[in-house]
């Protein structure tokens, strides 16, 4: 049974809130400080036929009928959908404006008109939260069911967090008595998407079966040779695993941060020695649930440390293994960064192509130029070129 936890009413954004004729930008001010908001638009590309790729193959979406994933996921991606990217890599990167309040991402998706009355969404996607109280904080699996207008309704999410001497997570849900807060407090990053619901498989989508291979098939490369095929530029990502043949269970590799950065990372190997990065093999019994995102994002100064490679070209995916007791040796949430599917492994996948992504980054202003607060960067160079007006 997950521990739910009630979302209370999304606040309006407070204050002086300015936008472009089209919102696609929109400037405003948090407790945290300054942020701009960035409408970008996808998917111009996507094939109008589904393109095959080997190990991959495409469902209707029955085939999940009477699965408790057919109710709670499957009819869950249609129009209107859209992705909310708060902060990048680079609040991670430059150790700069690392905390920030969730319900800025909400805030900001009424305040541009994406909120349609009377829909209900499925936000999922990955995370970070701060240690608050009792809480640990650690890397958030986002899960979420959510109600227009003011984006009410029940979180389901929790955290991986390593406990001291462990190598491997445990978790443990955004509420305490102690940190009753923590259900609104970010670090870091946050990814997710918000999924509109439909009445069946929306048009567009996909619901996947991966076959599994004897020495275990790569199933981020094959998702990613979809996607790529099927020119998908956006979209979410959500995986379902479970293990049938105990005698060849899928390999799972989790990272989990053992604390968010003090100081810039300068190397890779700097950002290794601050997380703990494991495999293990979902056992009988269990389930893996993987939620996350993906949007070609930039960041110029993380491609230079990793050596011209993007951030996350196979999706920022957080997972979480359900269904029965973890063991010791086991990341109970974490990032995913690989997955191999092994024969008679139940592996299902939904893509959700989403044609509109919100990038939130926190700005100062020097001159006539907006600044990321976190790199340094121009982000907006002519600031006063924009016919900005009150919005709300």
């Amino acid at each position: 049974m997950r521990h739910e936890i009630r979302v209370g009413e999304t606040v309006p954004l407070g204050g002086r809130v300015l936008g472009d004729e089209k919102r696609s930008r929109i400037l405003f001010a948090t407790t945290h400080g300054r942020c701009l908001a960035e409408r970008h638009t996808w998917n111009k590309r996507v094939r109008s036929t589904i393109a095959s790729v080997p190990f991959v193959h495409s469902l209707g979406g029955h085939e999940l009928d009477g699965d408790p994933l057919g109710d709670s996921h499957v009819r869950y991606g249609g129009s209107g959908s859209f992705l909310v990217d708060h902060q990048g890599i680079d609040a991670f990167l430059f150790a700069r404006s690392k905390y920030f309040d969730d319900m800025t991402a909400r805030q900001v998706a009424i305040a541009a008109d994406l909120v349609a009355d009377g829909r209900s969404y499925l936000r999922v996607g990955a995370a970070g939260a701060p240690p608050t109280g009792d809480h640990p904080g650690g890397e958030v699996l986002e899960h979420s069911v959510l109600d227009a207008p003011s984006l009410t309704g029940v979180s389901y999410s929790a955290s991986g967090y390593l406990p001291p001497g462990s190598e491997f997570s445990k978790a443990v849900p955004l509420s305490l008595p102690t940190s009753s807060d923590l259900l609104e407090r970010r670090s870091v990053y946050s990814h997710t998407a918000f999924l509109a619901r439909t009445d069946r498989l929306p048009e567009g989508s996909h619901l996947l079966r991966l076959e599994g291979r004897p020495d275990g098939l790569n199933a981020l490369d094959a998702i990613k040779d979809f996607v790529s095929a099927n020119r998908i530029d956006a979209y979410a990502i959500r995986m379902f695993i479970r293990a049938a043949d105990a005698a060849a269970p899928p390999r799972i590799v989790g990272r989990v941060l053992r604390r968010i950065p003090h100081r810039r990372l300068r190397t890779v190997q700097e950002a290794t020695d601050i997380a703990s990065e494991q495999e293990f093999r979902l056992e009988s019994g269990q389930e893996l649930h993987c939620y996350g995102t993906y949007w070609p994002r930039r960041s110029i100064d993380w491609e230079a440390l990793r050596g011209g490679k993007p951030y996350e070209p196979r999706g920022h995916i957080h997972m979480e293994v359900r269904g029965g007791p973890v063991g010791s040796r086991q990341h109970a949430i974490s990032h995913l960064r690989e997955l191999f599917v092994t024969p008679g492994t139940e592996c299902f996948v939904l893509i959700n192509p989403i044609n509109d992504v919100i990038r939130i980054e926190p700005v100062v202003k020097r001159g006539d130029a907006l600044l990321s607060k976190c790199s340094g960067r121009p982000f907006v160079e002519e600031f006063s070129s924009i016919p900005w007006s009150n919005i709300l």
